[in-house]
């Protein structure tokens, strides 16, 4: 929709970041971008998969949202959308298909890779980003209190669950009027759901999103205190 109303040269997304050949660091080993020494002040449509020490640089006199979702349901969809990629391209693809669900979570507490991708992801991304933990050597506590301040930064935080209502109001408020249509990406409809789990695949969902959850219950409670009607 953004390249649509902005035109391809002034967009720039998640996708442009892993081609552009600028990022490097351990980020990358995960499959995602690391893009500290990129400058897009210039592009007026900025989106991908970084983190808050990223992202600040660009958010002065901007428009910026982010979403979060049900931190279980997307370490579970995380999982059974990689069982599905090229294994061939990304080591926790492969490792994903080659190891059954709990073996792979209880991978996320001690491999660098997948703990990035998978423990408490959406704190650490928001607290700061890539490679929060080791860098920056901050406690749990730290990581979900800088979260939750970074949160209030945003002009607008979705949800992936009320998805529709969400894009409505940033198209709005953005400006774009082009008309727009249901979309839903990365759609895996065949996987299991936390509830029909046993409890050992359960317990370990639990323990590598205790942060996550404790963020997204703020931020929901948040939300519906203040999301336009």
């Amino acid at each position: 929709v953004a390249r649509q109303f902005y035109g391809n040269s002034n967009v720039i997304s998640h996708g442009d970041f892993m081609s552009g050949g600028d990022q490097s660091g351990p980020a990358d080993k995960a499959g995602q971008p690391d893009p500290i020494q990129s400058q897009f002040s210039d592009i007026l449509f900025i989106s991908g998969h970084f983190g808050y020490e990223f992202t600040k640089r660009y958010m002065a006199n901007r428009y910026s949202f982010t979403f979060l979702r049900d931190p279980v349901e997307r370490v579970l969809s995380a999982y059974y959308y990689y069982k599905k990629c090229d294994p061939n391209k990304f080591k926790h693809y492969e490792t994903a298909q080659r190891l059954p669900l709990d073996e792979f979570l209880e991978l996320a507490f001690t491999d660098p890779v997948i703990k990035a991708l998978l423990w408490n992801y959406q704190v650490s991304q928001l607290a700061v980003g890539w490679s929060a933990v080791d860098n920056f050597a901050l406690n749990d506590s730290r990581l979900l209190e800088l979260a939750v301040e970074h949160l209030d930064e945003f002009s607008y935080v979705g949800f992936t669950e009320t998805y529709k209502k969400d894009q409505d109001n940033i198209l709005k408020a953005i400006g774009i009027t082009l008309p727009v249509g249901n979309h839903k990406s990365n759609a895996n409809p065949g996987r299991p759901l936390f509830d029909g789990l046993p409890q050992s695949s359960k317990n370990l969902l639990l323990e590598l999103t205790v942060l996550d959850r404790q963020l997204y219950e703020t931020a929901w409670a948040k939300y519906k205190s203040s999301s336009p009607a």
